[in-house]
């Protein structure tokens, strides 16, 4: 059963009103309130304002410590059942919001000295951050997704280690443990370890940037890739799933957007999107013109015959896509071709790799 107490320490006036707070043997937290009282007015050993006549506010100090004891014993309810519950500070946290002051919790939030910190504020800015690459405002959709996703992923580690990093911890031995952490763990290829720990240097060394200080080991970090055969088409091999007759009309759509997409060479997420307002046309030849997501470059390619047949067949349209949300149409996408390539006969085995047997 958890029980609070209230008592004073000391004979200064005004004096501090002190929380002990007990719930059996596994806890026994002490701490200070904002409340103060002449410590003659204080019975320490029954916990309570005494009933002293010149004393006008007893009755109010009282009521609001009841009201604080009830707070808190409600609250540890909750925290319980949740295994929040640890260590004094947790007290400080419940105390500090019955009296809506800021707790350590808030304070830590807004710390952008702490790793986890400065990636969400990383993150919130690449809208509006400046693109070197492209001299642009702003950094692809794309990009964006993947610094939410490293974010995430450093709050799991984060959460897997129970502690928290600061910025100046990112260093040798945070790049050995949390890599570690992404191959053992989360059971990740090392090509996306790699890229996940290139992208939290990236956040590091924008916070140096910005006068946080940072470990003077980070330069010793580094991203990695693993080389890995590419995985292609041959035209003897697009030339049989040309000659495909599929009665399933999705599959049939994929068919035709793979073969598009492999005579104009653009990815998943910019293929998808074409319609018959991308084509331009210049003299008697038809261009696709496109703004790339990834690198925001504007691209104009010829439109070559076996692109044209597949146009001709639909009257002049594109493929249908697979959902009005691209991310969702690509995996379908994806899903299809494997399904088209298979009815294709293409069962060839090639090298590849598993994560997990």
């Amino acid at each position: 059963m958890a029980t609070v107490k209230f008592y004073t320490r000391g004979k200064s006036n005004p004096a501090n009103i002190y929380i002990r707070f007990v719930a059996g043997r596994q806890f026994l937290f002490r701490v200070v309130t904002p409340l103060s009282i002449n410590p003659n007015f204080f019975n320490n050993k029954t916990g309570t304002v005494r009933k002293v006549a010149s004393y006008k506010e007893k009755d109010k100090l009282q009521s609001q410590l009841n009201e604080l004891s009830d707070h808190i014993i409600n609250q540890y309810n909750n925290d319980l059942t949740k295994g929040n519950v640890s260590g004094s500070g947790w007290l400080k946290d419940v105390v500090n919001s019955f009296f809506n002051i800021g707790t350590d919790k808030d304070k830590e939030k807004e710390d952008l000295n702490l790793l986890l910190n400065y990636a969400k504020h990383y993150t919130d800015n690449l809208r509006i951050k400046h693109n070197d690459k492209t001299g642009a405002i702003g950094m692809s959709e794309s990009t964006i997704k993947k610094y939410r996703t490293i974010t995430k992923k450093i709050q799991a580690f984060e959460k897997h280690t129970r502690r928290k990093y600061s910025l100046v911890e990112v260093n040798t031995k945070f790049r050995n443990d949390i890599l570690n952490y992404f191959l053992d763990v989360e059971k990740y290829s090392r090509n996306t370890a790699g890229s996940y720990i290139k992208f939290i240097k990236t956040i590091c060394l924008d916070a140096q940037k910005s006068g946080y200080n940072v470990s003077p080991e980070l330069n010793q970090i580094k991203g990695f890739t693993v080389k890995v055969d590419k995985i292609y088409l041959t035209f003897d091999e697009l030339a049989k799933i040309e000659s495909l007759n599929l009665d399933n009309e999705k599959l049939e759509d994929a068919k035709d957007w793979l073969i598009i997409g492999c005579y104009i060479g653009q990815r998943a997420g910019d293929l998808l999107n074409l319609t018959k307002e991308t084509i331009t046309q210049n003299g008697n030849l038809n261009f696709i013109e496109l703004v790339q997501k990834k690198t925001k470059k504007k691209v104009s390619v010829m439109i070559p015959p076996k692109v044209h047949e597949i146009l001709d067949k639909r009257g002049g349209s594109f493929p249908k896509s697979f959902g009005g949300n691209i991310e969702s149409a690509k995996t379908i996408f994806n899903l299809h071709i494997k399904e088209v390539c298979r009815l294709a006969g293409l069962n060839q085995i090639v090298s590849g790799s598993k994560v997990n047997p």
